[in-house]
C-alpha cells in the first residue's frame, strides 16, 4: 500500500520506540566489529590436500574442521568465482540467515589448480536465534534520514516492495530513490537480531550512504561510499603533450570490450558504451545535457582550445570524448589483471561471464554541482556507479585583500559560495592553528586563517564558523601551489578558500587588519576531465570497493584513497598527483612519491588521503623495486589486482601488503620486492596497528630478503 507520512511523524515514533521499555531497548549493543580470521597456507603446506570436489564443498569442510558448526555452513551461498592468470581459483560466499543476508558476513577462499587450499578469509557469523524487528521500513528510512542530513524536512512514500527491499520515492533530493532492505546484524554481544540497511543517493555532491539501522531504530553505522572507434584525446593530461588521436579497441570473444567500446546513438556530448556512458552535466540535474552533435561513424575528434573557458561548445565535447576514452582505458586495462565481470566490475553487459549486469560507469563531465573535487559512488554489483568529475578554480577564483596584500584563493567545493561583493572582517589568527578542535580564539565577525592538515576541510570551517566567523582562509601547510577544498556538510555555510603556503606566512602577518574575501570573475577554470590521474584515481575506487569492500573507515578509507593513487601511477608510470588540474608541477599530495618520507608510525587517523599517501608511497617503492629486477608497472599491477582476492574487507595497510605477498606465491623475487617497499616506509615484519594508540614501525625484512 503506497502513503505519504511525514518525517515528524515518524521521528516521534521512532523517538517512542527508543525509549521504550524493556532490556533491549535500552541497550548500547552495537555491530560485531571483530576482524576476519585469516588463514595461509606455509611454502608447500596448504590448508587442505588435493581434491577433486567444488571449491565451496572444499572451504565448508575446511571450515568444520576449524569449528564451524553445521547451521554456519549451512547458511553460505556462493556469490563468486573466478579464476586468476596464476590459475588459482577465488571463491566468495556470503551468510544467509531466515532468508536474509547477514549484514557483513562473508568468506573468501583461494584454491590451487589441485583443489588444493591457498588461503580462507573467515568473516561469518555465528548462527543463532534471530531477535525480531520494532521497526519497519519506513520507519528505518527515517531513522537514517535525521541522522544523515539533520533538521531537514521530508516527505516519503513508499512506491513499492521487491522481495526483501523497500523502495521509496525520494523526489528531486536524491539521484535514485533511497531503499531499505531487511536484514540480519550480527551484534557484538555475539547474538544476531533483524535490522535495516538504508541505501541513500543524493543528486548534489552524489553522496551515497548505506546506513545500518537496527531493530529498536538506532543507527548503528553510516558507511560513506562515495570516498571514469577515434578519439582525439590527452593520454594523461595537456601538460604532458598534445591531443593525440587513437584508435578504439581490438574486438572478439577474448577482448576486454568484445563489441568495442560504442553501444546506440551517439552525440558529441553524451557518449554511451558497455562500460561506460560519458555525458555533460554542466546544469547539474544528474542527466545528460542535451545539445551536442550527431555522431554517426564513431569519430569523435574535437581540437581542444585550452586559452578560452571550458564552458565553450568544443571544450564541452572535448570533455565527454576525453572522459569516455579514460574510463574505456582503465576498464580495459584492470580487465586483463582480473577486474572482470566475476569480480564486480562495470558493464552491461556481462556475456555470460559472471557477476551482475546493467552496471556501466555513469560519468559526469563538467558536473555543476562542485568544483575543485571529483567523487566517485560504488554500490553494489548489479548497479551503476557515478563518477561526478569538476571543473577547478586552478587558477584562484578567488582574493582575499588585506592592505596592500592581495593573494589569490581557491574556492572550496562546500559552504557558501564567494561573490564579488564578498564578505569583510577583521583578519584573525585561529586558535588552535589547524582549526581541527572547537576554536578558543573569538572569530565574531571576522576572517579565520587556519592551517591545512590532520582533519577535513570541512572540520575546520564548521569549527570557525561556530566560533562566529564570517569566512576563512585555509593557508596550504606545504610548498607551491594550492587547491580548492573538497568535502562536503551540509552545516557549513560561511564561504572559504585556501592559498599558498607562502601566501599564508604573508596573511598571518597581517592579522589584525581588516580582509575582503571575494570572487575573481575574470579567472579560467580548468577542466577535470582532461586529467587522467584525476579520472583514474576515482575509478580505483570502485576497484577496491567490489574486489575488497568496506573501504571506509581510519585504515580502510586512508587505503582507498591510497589504492586509487597506485592505480593512476601504475599506469601513467608518473610520482605526481593531478598537475594539471591543480595547475602546479608539485601536483595535488604533500609530497611526490618518489621523495615521500612518512612513515607507518606517522598514520594519523585524520585526514584520509594524507594517510593514503603513506601506502601509496609504499607502493611506489616496490614499483621502483619491480624495475630494478627487470619485471614492469604492468606486472606490478596484475600482483596489485590479483592481491585484492587474498585481502579481508575493510583493510589495513599491513593486510594489504599481506594479500600481494599472499598473491605472488613462490615467486621470490616479486615476494621480497613487496617486502622491501613496504618496509622501507616502516611496514616491515615487525610492524603493527594496535587497536588503541599509534602504529608501530618496523624496517625489517623477512628471511631470505
Amino acid at each position: 500500500m503506497n502513503r505519504t507520512i511525514k518525517s515528524a511523524v515518524l521521528i516521534a515514533s521512532i523517538a517512542a520506540v527508543l525509549t521504550g521499555t524493556g532490556a533491549y531497548a535500552q541497550s548500547t549493543i552495537g555491530l560485531d566489529r571483530s576482524q576476519a580470521r585469516v588463514a595461509n597456507a606455509a611454502a608447500g603446506l596448504p590448508l587442505t590436500a588435493a581434491s577433486k570436489a567444488a571449491p565451496q564443498s572444499i572451504v565448508a569442510g575446511y571450515l568444520q574442521s576449524r569449528g564451524r558448526g553445521a547451521d554456519v555452513l549451512a547458511s553460505l551461498r556462493v556469490t563468486g568465482s573466478s579464476v586468476s592468470a596464476r590459475g588459482v581459483t577465488h571463491v566468495r560466499m556470503e551468510q544467509q540467515v531466515d532468508g536474509l543476508a547477514v549484514y557483513g558476513a562473508y568468506a573468501k577462499a583461494a584454491l590451487n589448480a589441485d583443489g588444493e587450499l591457498l588461503q580462507v578469509i573467515d568473516g561469518l557469523s555465528e548462527v543463532s536465534f534471530v531477535q525480531p524487528s520494532r521497526v519497519d521500513a519506513t520507519q528505518a528510512m527515517t531513522a537514517a534520514l535525521t541522522k544523515l542530513y539533520p533538521g531537514q524536512a521530508a516527505s516519503l512514500r513508499a512506491a513499492g516492495v521487491a522481495g526483501n527491499t523497500t523502495t521509496f520515492a525520494g523526489g528531486t533530493f536524491f539521484y535514485r530513490n533511497p531503499t531499505a532492505t531487511a536484514v540480519v546484524l550480527p551484534l557484538d554481544n555475539g547474538t544476531l537480531a533483524r535490522g535495516w540497511v538504508v541505501e541513500t543517493w543524493t543528486a548534489d555532491k552524489n553522496q551515497l550512504h548505506y546506513t545500518v539501522v537496527d531493530g529498536d531504530g538506532r543507527v548503528l553505522d553510516v558507511e560513506s561510499r562515495t570516498n571514469t572507434d577515434s578519439y582525439k584525446v590527452f593520454v594523461e593530461d595537456p601538460l604532458k603533450g598534445a591531443q593525440t588521436i587513437v584508435n578504439g579497441p581490438a574486438t572478439g570473444a577474448a577482448q576486454p570490450s568484445p563489441n568495442g567500446w560504442l553501444a546506440g546513438a551517439q552525440t558529441t556530448v553524451n557518449i554511451q558504451g558497455n562500460n561506460v556512458k560519458a555525458y555533460l552535466d554542466t546544469d547539474a540535474n544528474n542527466a545528460a545535457d542535451t545539445g551536442g552533435t550527431a555522431v554517426a561513424d564513431g569519430n569523435f575528434t574535437t581540437t581542444v582550445d585550452l586559452g578560452v573557458q571550458p564552458s565553450t561548445t568544443g571544450n564541452k565535447a572535448v570533455a565527454a570524448q576525453n572522459l569516455f576514452y579514460l574510463n574505456n582505458i582503465v576498464h580495459d586495462r584492470l580487465y586483463t589483471h582480473g577486474f572482470n565481470e566475476a569480480n564486480g566490475n562495470f558493464q552491461v553487459n556481462n556475456f555470460g561471464k559472471g557477476g551482475l549486469g546493467n552496471d556501466p560507469v555513469s560519468a559526469e563531465a563538467q558536473d555543476g554541482s562542485g568544483t575543485d573535487n571529483a567523487n566517485f559512488s560504488t554500490p553494489t554489483d548489479g548497479s551503476a556507479p557515478r563518477m561526478q568529475m569538476y571543473l577547478w578554480n586552478s587558477n584562484p577564483q578567488g582574493l582575499v585583500t588585506v592592505g596592500a596584500a592581495n593573494p589569490g584563493v581557491y574556492p572550496s567545493a562546500f559552504g557558501a559560495a564567494l561573490t564579488v561583493t564578498g564578505v569583510s572582517g577583521q583578519l584573525r589568527l585561529a586558535v588552535p592553528a589547524d582549526g581541527c578542535s572547537a576554536l578558543t580564539s573569538s572569530m565574531t565577525s571576522a576572517i579565520a586563517i587556519v592551517d591545512r592538515g590532520t582533519c577535513d576541510f570541512t572540520v575546520k570551517v564548521l569549527n570557525a564558523q561556530n566560533a562566529g566567523a564570517k569566512g576563512v582562509v585555509i593557508a596550504n601547510n606545504v610548498a607551491g601551489g594550492a587547491f580548492g577544498p573538497g568535502g562536503s556538510d551540509r552545516k557549513v555555510k560561511i564561504p572559504s578558500g585556501m592559498v599558498t603556503q607562502a601566501d599564508g606566512v604573508t596573511l598571518k602577518g597581517l592579522a589584525g587588519g581588516n580582509a575582503v574575501l571575494k570572487s575573481n570573475p575574470g579567472a579560467l577554470k580548468i577542466d577535470g576531465d582532461l586529467d587522467s590521474d584525476i579520472v583514474f584515481h576515482e575509478y580505483g575506487h570502485g576497484l577496491t570497493w567490489r574486489m575488497i569492500g568496506s573501504m571506509s573507515g581510519t585504515y580502510a578509507g586512508a587505503i582507498g584513497e591510497g589504492a586509487s593513487d597506485v592505480l593512476a601511477f601504475l599506469i601513467n608510470g608518473d610520482d605526481i598527483m593531478g598537475e594539471y588540474a591543480i595547475n602546479d608541477r608539485l601536483g595535488i599530495r604533500t609530497a611526490p612519491y618518489a621523495t615521500h618520507t612518512k612513515t607507518l608510525s606517522q598514520w594519523t587517523a585524520g585526514e584520509v588521503h594524507t594517510d593514503g599517501e603513506i601506502y601509496a608511497a609504499a607502493m611506489w617503492k616496490v614499483l621502483e623495486n619491480y624495475q630494478a629486477a627487470g619485471l614492469s608497472a604492468d606486472d606490478l599491477m596484475g600482483d596489485f589486482v590479483d592481491g585484492m582476492n587474498f585481502t579481508p574487507a575493510g583493510p589495513n595497510p599491513l593486510q594489504m601488503r599481506d594479500g600481494m605477498v599472499s598473491s605472488v606465491g613462490t615467486d621470490t623475487v616479486r615476494k621480497c620486492a613487496i617486502w622491501r617497499g613496504f618496509a622501507v616506509k616502516g611496514m616491515g615484519t615487525g610492524a603493527s596497528i594496535p587497536r588503541r594508540g599509534a602504529p608501530v614501525d618496523s624496517f625489517a625484512l623477512p628471511m631470505g630478503c
